[in-house]
């Protein structure tokens, strides 16, 4: 019994939550500098290439976290989320909406996605 405890206990953050070397990411240097957020976005949208750092990683990941609305996410994560949003829609409106349609066609995730941009 110990050792499933301790085994549930090492797996946790792979299973539960994203590892939070994400947490130390500079996205205010991201979503200052339009050349690198840009780069980001192609990447999402399969544009272009995912040179920047963790841009393949993070479009892997994209689908579940917005599908859960950041479920896995550190607060600093969801914070670094809420910022990148926010930025994309209101700087970067027609790729926002193609994001949108890529990775949320039906819109059935909107209302979570709501929900995590008002929860600080």
């Amino acid at each position: 019994m110990f050792i499933s405890i301790i085994t549930c206990l090492l797996l946790s953050p792979a299973i539960f939550g994203y590892d939070e070397k994400y947490n130390n990411v500079d996205v205010d240097k991201i979503i200052s500098d339009d050349t690198l957020l840009l780069n980001y976005i192609n990447c999402f949208l399969d544009k272009g290439p995912c040179d920047s750092d963790f841009a393949q990683d993070y479009r892997d990941m994209l689908p579940e976290v917005i599908a859960t609305a950041c479920g896995k996410c550190t607060d600093i994560q969801k914070k670094n989320v809420r910022k990148i949003i926010t930025v994309i829609f209101e700087k970067k409106t027609v790729l926002a909406a193609e994001l949108q349609a890529k990775y949320d066609p039906e819109s059935k995730y909107q209302d979570k996605i709501a929900a995590l941009m008002k929860d600080d």
